[in-house]
C-alpha cells in the first residue's frame, strides 16, 4: 500500500485539489451517499525490480495508480482532473514515509458518464516509482 499511500499524501495537501473535494478522497470505492466532487483511486499493478542479491538494500517498485475525478458537471470534472494532474506530476522526495523516487503522469482515460447516477468522471493513471 505504499504507493496508495503517496497518491493519498499528495491530494490530500494540494490546494487546487482540496479547495474542489474538501476531504472526499477515497481508496477503492466512493459511498453513493457521498456529494460530489470526489476523487477515487486504486492500484492497477506494481512491478518490482529486485536486485541480485538481497544485501544490496532496498528493492525499486513502479506502481501504477489509477485516480478518476468524480462531478456533477462536464466542465467540473475537467478541472478537478487537471487540478489531480498538477497535484502528482513530477514529484520526489519521502511521502507518507515512502521515498519516492518520482511520480509521473502515463495516462488520461476516457471522458465517462454514468447516466444511472448522473456523475461525470475521468480516469487518470499516474506511475510511482518507490523504494520498499
Amino acid at each position: 500500500m505504499r504507493a496508495e499511500a503517496v497518491i493519498y499524501s499528495l491530494l490530500t495537501v494540494a490546494a487546487g485539489v482540496t479547495a474542489l473535494v474538501g476531504p472526499r478522497i477515497y481508496p477503492q470505492v466512493i459511498a453513493q451517499d457521498q456529494p460530489y466532487p470526489a476523487i477515487m483511486f486504486h492500484k492497477i499493478s506494481a512491478i518490482r525490480m529486485p536486485h541480485i542479491s538481497a544485501s544490496l538494500g532496498a528493492n525499486l517498485v513502479e506502481a501504477r495508480i489509477q485516480v478518476s475525478a468524480f462531478a456533477k458537471s462536464y466542465p467540473e470534472v475537467k478541472t478537478l482532473a487537471e487540478e489531480i494532474r498538477k497535484a502528482l506530476i513530477y514529484k520526489s522526495g519521502t511521502y507518507a514515509g515512502v521515498q519516492v523516487v518520482a511520480v509521473l503522469f502515463d495516462l488520461e482515460g476516457p471522458d465517462q458518464f454514468d447516466d444511472s447516477n448522473r456523475i461525470y468522471y475521468q480516469p487518470l493513471d499516474f506511475l510511482i516509482t518507490h523504494y520498499e
